[in-house]
């Protein structure tokens, strides 16, 4: 039997054999009309379709504008499949949900009825392990049908090859990331209760085995890597490892410190050894032209944004969306902002939640530091404010006062991490000396 042809991809083509025009944003931001162009052009260009182009063009106006009423509808949609983990990560500020603990395929397709359409991403890096969600590969497929990019986050020690291998083939992610924290084993599986380091560079390998054995050039991969004291001196070798292992992206970020961890773990008391490392990570990236080393600022450079605060484009761009259904509308709300539920039943249409009274006056107050906050913790955010505070450092804990702010009859707290000894090794009693 003759082999059939490979389709374009970018090409479509609509019932009675019509061929429907596809849109491409090139780095820039211009659309472009697809065409049969060269395969570099296509990798260069990211298709979208016109409904997600008008939608992006007009998302930025209305940001720019500080709309608190809008009409477009955001970008990136967070959508947490399951509240399950295999591990206890030692900075996890995850919670547990009182309703449900994993999404359904039917509430997945109803958001993404609404949602995809005019987005651009889709992300599954929130929550617990997407790979515990045994309907992962149908809902990817649901979000491969509105063409929308996909960005799914594991700690890498439950793949399957035969899923791996669906995933590929289908392209059903577009990026793949892994969340290693370190070098070596011990440090691994310290910050990451339950993790075994060999487990997860099998499975990595195994992905990247699997793509080049597809000939596909999707999912591209990702590490990320959050630092602090006691692993911020593996960087370069950690850099090393995924250069050679053709990783394309590393992604590092500060340790938020939370859970009882010893401050002493943040590198605002250790700037002159971060700016060292850091340095020499920067060297040895430059031996691997594909993988593209991201580094945060260092912690004096974000000082001048105490005065002079990064806009937040979140009520705009992001929505996150639980496993019981309520919105919230960035990473920082936890369960201290519940702008409605969209799930089930009872849920409501998005459209209005995202433009109700909670929303308008979030949307109206985040960017605005001459007024008193619609969520007081914008007063402090990170994502504004950088990381030159030393309040940024000194503990986290706002996330536990908020997803449990009233004491409990029996006057105890409540713990929401999902295994007590996830920050035990943490603590300041093995903490680094500050001196170091």
């Amino acid at each position: 039997m003759p082999e059939r042809p490979t389709p374009d991809p970018t090409r479509r083509t609509a019932p009675g054999g019509r061929p429907v025009a596809t849109l491409l944003l090139d780095r820039a931001g211009r659309p472009a009309l697809a065409s049969a162009g060269s395969r570099d052009r296509r990798l260069r260009m990211r298709r979208v379709t016109a409904r997600q182009a008008v939608n992006t063009v007009l998302n930025e106006v209305e940001f720019r504008l500080q709309s608190a009423v809008v009409r477009s509808l955001p970008q990136n949609v967070d959508i947490v499949l399951t509240k399950a983990c295999n591990l206890a990560c030692t900075f996890c500020v995850d919670y547990e949900t009182p309703g449900a603990k994993r999404i359904s395929i039917e509430n997945f397709d109803k958001v993404a009825r609404q949602l995809f359409p005019t987005a651009r991403l889709v992300s599954i890096c929130s929550g617990g392990e997407p790979y515990l969600h045994k309907g992962l590969e149908d809902l990817l497929r649901i979000a491969r049908r509105h063409r929308i990019a996909t960005w799914v986050l594991s700690n890498g020690m439950l793949l399957r090859e035969d899923r791996v291998r669906t995933i590929v083939r289908e392209g059903l992610i577009t990026t793949h990331g892994f969340s290693v924290d370190g070098f070596r084993s011990a440090t691994v599986e310290r910050l990451r209760v339950n993790a075994e380091l060999e487990t997860i560079l099998e499975k990595i390998q195994m992905v990247l085995r699997v793509r080049e054995e597809e000939r596909k050039r999707l999912p591209r991969t990702i590490i990320r890597y959050a630092l602090m004291r006691s692993n911020v001196e593996e960087l370069p070798d950690a850099v090393e490892r995924w250069g050679e292992m053709g990783i394309d992206r590393m992604d590092c970020g500060y340790l938020a410190v939370c859970n009882g961890i010893d401050p002493q773990e943040s590198l605002y008391f250790h700037q002159d050894l971060m700016s060292r490392v850091f340095a020499e990570a920067r060297r040895v990236a430059g031996s691997y032209p594909r993988l593209r080393l991201n580094l945060p600022p260092a912690v004096r450079d974000e000082q001048p944004k105490r005065e002079h605060p990064t806009r937040c484009r979140a009520p705009w761009r992001f929505v996150k969306i639980d496993t019981d259904g309520r919105v919230l509308p960035c990473y920082r709300a936890w369960e201290a902002i519940n702008m409605g539920k969209v799930y089930d039943a009872d849920g409501v249409a998005f459209g209005d939640i995202w433009n109700n009274e909670d929303y308008q006056a979030l949307r109206r107050t985040v960017n605005d530091d001459g007024v008193e906050k619609s969520f007081p913790f914008c007063a402090r955010c990170d994502y504004r404010y950088g990381w030159g505070d030393i309040a940024q450092h000194v503990g986290f804990e706002e996330w536990a006062e908020t997803v449990a702010p009233e004491t409990p009859d029996d006057g105890h707290g409540i713990d929401h991490r999902r295994d007590r000894r996830a920050s035990a090794s943490m603590r300041a009693k093995s903490a680094p000396n500050p001196s170091a």
